[in-house]
């Protein structure tokens, strides 16, 4: 048993495990400053600030004048002296389809960095606010100026409705809001790893007093595991390093993992091959398609422990660079599902249509090829799915419910499909004589409103009494996919659960 084998089985063997529930699934072819980090070379002069409390926007009184600073455990900060890291390891999370909503964000199943409103181990704890010099009843309004960094940055309040969103970065975002809170926690979110640098000003409104507008300052967050640092000559270090970036700590099965080969210092070549290899094996096997910088592939239970790496070649196919491996972990906390077949769909970038392929021993699902519709407005595609067999030999006939979902499509690259693109239509297509099984409600493709597939959706249930024996449930698939979706051959996994 080799390292990664022996931790997940320690790690599992004290999992809950349920007994009167299986489950299984079907394939879709879709420092706090106590802590704080030694800055190395481009944030030596700053304090960099990886976990604990700090209170980001903080207006004091200096000099009896109002001053926007940061505010840590140790004190106040000016914004020009520190960094907010925020490591993907504990940062890194799934865009769920409330999240999906924020201005300038990834679809559902995609991939972005957080820095929570509520405390975490291990993160920053960030706000914002004012210090007790500041008049009581004061309000600050926050203008967001620019943001300069490789993605999307949000600043929002969890509420019951969704997202209460304070600051956006895309175009149509706020850019600004008032406060009258001596403190408030938020969530600070990142679509993309690298730094980013906030350009905010502040104007301070004291009960009854003229308006101050305080100069802007810029505030820096850095999104990666390791600080970037300048490079060292070494005249025995290749003159390119490779590195693969967008793990996240961990997967479930049937998510997506997008992954992005990053050049140091860029070359200009953009051509890539990606290789994996299973936990245990000694050989390295090249992923078909994957030939740029972005590897998107759908998890499976068996990908638990497998190694990634890239290799980045000149024009005469001559090996530049190659990543160190990176390792896939997969958890889903003690329900691991049984993994089932493939839907596989293809838009062609010569043709601009979509299709969808059957893999052998029935292990695919064929949607046929997409489509634009007659209002020119979205691709879509329909087909079936292979019989999915129930079968409840309990003794005490308790009934069940068979439930599906389907995170994301993706493809080889790393273009991505949400997964409530994908509809159904449920039927029984056979049973048992005891049985008395009914097929789920029709849930139509998310593409106007709605999640489709990405929420759990029932397929077939069996009541209480009437459960035991052996059925069969299909189910009638729609696709309808944006009109700009890119070229490429998506795949998804459908994981089915009986309860």
């Amino acid at each position: 048993m080799n390292a990664v084998q022996d931790r997940r089985t320690r790690r599992r063997a004290g999992r809950y495990t349920a007994t009167l529930a299986s489950v299984t699934a079907l394939g879709l072819t879709l420092g706090s400053l106590t802590g704080t980090a030694h800055a190395e070379a481009l944030y030596a002069d700053k304090q960099v600030v990886s976990e604990g409390h700090v209170d980001v926007f903080y207006v004091d009184v200096v000099d009896s004048a109002h001053t926007l600073v940061a505010h840590t455990a140790a004190g106040n900060v000016a914004p020009a002296d520190l960094v907010i890291q925020a490591k993907p390891s504990v940062a890194s999370r799934t865009v769920s389809a409330t999240i999906a909503g924020l201005p300038g964000w990834k679809p559902q199943g995609g991939t972005y960095y957080l820095l929570p409103q509520t405390s975490q181990a291990g993160q920053v704890f960030g706000g914002f606010g004012h210090s007790p010099a500041v008049a009581q009843g004061t309000s600050v309004t926050y203008d967001l100026d620019s943001v300069e960094g490789p993605g999307s940055f949000a600043l929002w309040q969890n509420a019951e409705d969704g997202p209460n969103v304070f600051l956006a970065s895309a175009e149509g975002g706020p850019k600004s809001f008032t406060s009258v809170a001596a403190h408030e926690h938020v969530n600070w979110g990142f679509t993309e790893q690298g730094e980013y640098r906030l350009t905010v000003r502040a104007a301070v409104t004291p009960p009854g007093g003229a308006t101050a507008q305080l100069p802007p300052v810029v505030y820096t967050f850095f999104v990666g595991e390791e600080l970037p640092q300048e490079p060292t000559p070494d005249p025995g270090a290749p003159a390119t390093q490779l590195t693969v970036t967008g793990l996240a700590a961990h997967y479930h099965a049937g998510g997506v993992a997008a992954l992005t080969a990053v050049q140091t210092p860029p070359t200009g070549e953009e051509h890539y091959h990606w290789f994996t290899r299973a936990a245990g094996e000694a050989e390295w096997s090249v992923v078909p398609g994957a030939l740029t910088g972005k590897y998107g592939f759908v998890v499976r239970t068996a990908d638990d422990g497998r190694e990634v790496k890239a290799v980045l070649y000149d024009h005469d196919h001559k090996v530049i660079a190659e990543s160190a491996p990176v390792v896939v972990d997969v958890d889903d906390h003690g329900n691991d599902p049984v993994n089932g077949p493939t839907i596989t769909t293809t838009l062609s970038a010569q043709e601009g249509v979509l299709a969808i392929s059957v893999a052998p021993e029935n292990r695919e699902v064929d949607l046929g090829a997409l489509t634009l519709n007659p209002a020119a407005d979205r691709y879509t595609a329909a087909g079936a799915l292979k019989p999915i067999t129930v079968t409840d030999t309990r003794a005490d006939n308790p009934g069940w419910n068979a439930s599906g979902r389907v995170r994301a499509f993706t493809t080889a690259d790393g273009q991505q499909l949400g997964g409530k693109y994908l509809g159904w239509t449920p039927t029984v297509l056979s049973a048992s004589t005891a049985q008395t099984v009914t097929a789920g409600p029709q849930v139509a493709s998310g593409f106007t409103a709605g999640n489709g597939l990405a929420t759990w959706s029932q397929l077939g249930t069996a009541a209480a009494g009437a459960g035991r024996g052996t059925a069969q449930l299909g189910a009638d698939l729609s696709l309808e996919a944006p009109a700009d979706l890119a070229p490429g051959t998506y795949r998804a996994l459908l994981i089915l659960t009986a309860i």
